[in-house]
């Protein structure tokens, strides 16, 4: 049941123009607020590089933000003749780098830092942890991309020797710098194991390729990374931890390193594919 409307049409055109202004005045007052957020974060940035002396990082974090920049210039924004000065500052630094120095620098700073470069390390490719972390400087556009065994990129950055540094000591503890216990470890491992040889039909000492496993995981565990895995796997044989339930784990090399896991062991090698036999 519809009851008769007695509010007057003229009342309701103004209450339509009323909600429109309102409307429109919230999305200006919206987007001044989201370009103050976004200067603020800028000076944010510029303020932590400029304690750190990362130039790179200056300039990208600049260079990004050019249509804010024009904007605020436009606007004639209090900040922008600071933020101006900086990059003109940092340009001319940027362009004094020398990259034969650059060896010698990190050098330097990994000794400082107490992170040990490894010794076959040469321009423009640089490793850690015996080769599992890999950085490599692009000279022409400045950057550094850090790599491991099992990620082609875990992030670039702009290549100030200080940021590197704080690249490879943040993935360093991520992977290196996790508690374990071999005994949970391998019961996991023997727990997907038969997971995977029960989907697939296949009877318990059969063998499975090892990224049938790490897959597995990927999809069902919360936060789950090959490369962490990888390092696990390769400390549970580096301890000769390997029997359980009357079974011992064993592996089958292979040459083909996408299907593959290189253990981080003294004597390296690829892992194709893993079975349980029995003791």
């Amino acid at each position: 049941m519809t009851t008769a409307n007695h509010f007057p049409e003229s009342l309701l055109n103004i209450a339509e123009e009323q909600t429109a202004k309102a409307d429109q005045k919230a999305k200006g007052l919206q987007a001044q607020a989201d370009e103050a957020a976004s200067i603020q974060k800028l000076c944010q940035n510029v303020t932590s590089y400029l304690k750190r002396g990362w130039t790179l990082h200056l300039l990208d974090a600049i260079d990004k933000q050019d249509p804010l920049l024009k904007k605020m210039k436009v606007d004639n924004h209090s900040t922008i003749s600071f933020l101006e000065e900086i990059y003109q500052i940092a340009k001319e630094e940027a362009s004094q780098i020398k990259y034969h120095f650059f060896p010698r620098e990190l050098e330097e700073a990994c000794r400082v830092a107490n992170l040990p470069l490894d010794r076959d390390s040469t321009h423009p490719n640089y490793k850690f942890e015996n080769g599992f972390f890999q950085i490599r400087i692009d000279d022409h556009k400045k950057t550094a991309r850090l790599s491991d065994y099992e990620l082609p990129k875990l992030c670039e950055v702009p290549a100030d020797v200080g940021a590197i540094i704080e690249a490879v000591q943040r993935e360093q503890k991520r992977v290196f710098g996790r508690k374990f216990d071999a005994k949970v470890f391998l019961k996991k491992l023997r727990k997907q194991y038969l997971e995977v040889i029960k989907k697939q039909k296949l009877t318990d000492g059969s063998s499975i390729p090892i990224r049938d496993i790490t897959r597995r995981l990927g999809k069902n565990e919360k936060g789950f990374r090959t490369d962490e895995f990888l390092i696990d796997l390769s400390r549970l044989v580096e301890q000769n931890f390997t029997e359980i339930e009357g079974r011992k784990f064993e592996f089958t090399q292979t040459k083909d390193t996408t299907q593959g896991l290189l253990l981080h062991i003294e004597n390296k090698r690829y892992i194709g594919s893993i079975l349980f036999k029995k003791v």
